[in-house]
């Protein structure tokens, strides 16, 4: 077992129904687990940073969704991983606003 919790796996689900790839793996990253989050999800979160594609208030969105979150861990991840997107990620991402939004800078 994965050590995903139910609440995760759940969510990973819809977001895969609703076909948001960003959206599922955003929430892949910020899981119940007690452990940072996984590699691989942050390095497919920093290549959709460089991609044209990929809307990057949605992505900021789904970020800012999770430290919403009850679970202290799930919004720690949250917060570690929107470091290492500003950090590592194109920068796009450095416009990041603490509320949620994009404002140029």
């Amino acid at each position: 077992m994965s050590g995903q919790s139910l609440t995760d796996r759940i969510t990973a689900a819809q977001h895969s129904v609703t076909g948001s790839a960003v959206s599922k793996t955003v929430c892949k990253a910020t899981t119940h687990e007690i452990m940072g989050p996984k590699k691989k999800h942050l390095d497919y979160l920093i290549q959709c940073t460089n991609e044209m594609n990929v809307n990057i208030p949605q992505l900021a969105d789904s970020l800012f969704e999770r430290t919403t979150n009850s679970s202290w861990v799930v919004v720690f991840k949250s917060l570690i991983t929107t470091h290492h997107l500003m950090v590592y990620g194109n920068e796009d991402m450095t416009c990041l606003h603490s509320l949620g939004g994009i404002v140029d800078i």
